[in-house]
């Protein structure tokens, strides 16, 4: 039997995006004067993804039958006149992806895939284009990756051995949204394009179709839409909470103080 060669899994999903406009909602903070040309914000940021419609490509066919994610991460946010927010996102990650392939008699095999929880990060910005009053118009981007080690990894129920397996990520998207203040509450919404797509080769055992020993698994739908809204009365705290859906279908909650 041939020896189990490096797994090695290089996947692209969206990230949370945020409010448009975010860089003017907090006027105040802890210690930094409100008439300063910069301020800093930190906080936290969760990012759960229900289910990543997802597709085999290349070497695979058909749906992926479940891909989840969870991540919990800090994040460090520098604003510039409050018109101009580049932050930091550092934090941890597991992945969970389930698929079927047919393999070389003509079977239906089932694997299934969960990479533990290693270090993230993610570097981004978002700006407001256009402001009238209540109403912010703002464009955002943001790339990101992480290196996961895999936790398990089986065909039909039956464990691979995941020696030096591991689960590379990096993705990118774009934004742009709209939000109106209403006032302790600034919902919004708008659309997103992403990259996504997760590489998977290296084991001995096949896992994709007729005998392949190599995957792609990928976004079945680049755009998507998103929306949310944040709670702050401008001083000192806001809290986003925001749901993705199309590309996929995800939820993510954010906290922020102004220092």
């Amino acid at each position: 039997m041939r020896m189990i060669l490096l797994l090695f899994c290089c996947c692209l999903h969206a990230a949370p995006v945020g409010n448009p406009s975010s860089p003017h909602i907090l006027t105040r903070g802890f210690l930094i004067p409100c008439k300063a040309w910069a301020n800093i914000r930190g906080g936290y940021e969760g990012d759960f993804v229900l289910d990543g419609n997802m597709e085999q490509a290349e070497k695979g066919s058909g749906l992926v039958d479940k891909y989840t994610r969870s991540t919990h991460s800090g994040v460090a946010t520098l604003n510039i006149l409050e018109r101009l927010d580049l932050y930091g996102v550092f934090g941890y990650s597991k992945v969970n992806a389930n698929w079927r392939f047919t393999d070389l008699a003509d079977r239906i095999r089932y694997v299934q895939m969960t990479a533990a929880r290693n270090f993230l990060w993610s570097i981004g910005g978002q700006a407001i284009l256009y402001n009238d009053r209540q109403f912010d118009i703002g464009f955002g981007a943001r790339y990101g990756a992480s290196h996961h080690h895999l936790s398990t990894f089986t065909i039909d129920g039956d464990p691979i051995s995941i020696v030096g397996g591991k689960c590379e990520w990096h993705g990118w998207q774009f934004n742009l949204g709209f939000s109106y203040q209403i006032c302790l509450f600034t919902p919004y919404i708008g659309a997103l394009y992403i990259s996504d797509l997760t590489v998977l080769k290296g084991l001995a055992s096949s896992f994709a179709d007729f005998g392949a020993h190599s995957d792609h698994l990928r976004v079945r739908h680049p755009v998507g839409m998103y929306l949310g809204c944040t709670l702050s009365n401008g001083q000192y705290f806001m809290l986003t909470v925001e749901s993705r859906l199309i590309s996929e279908e995800a939820v993510s909650v954010t906290a922020d103080f102004r220092f």
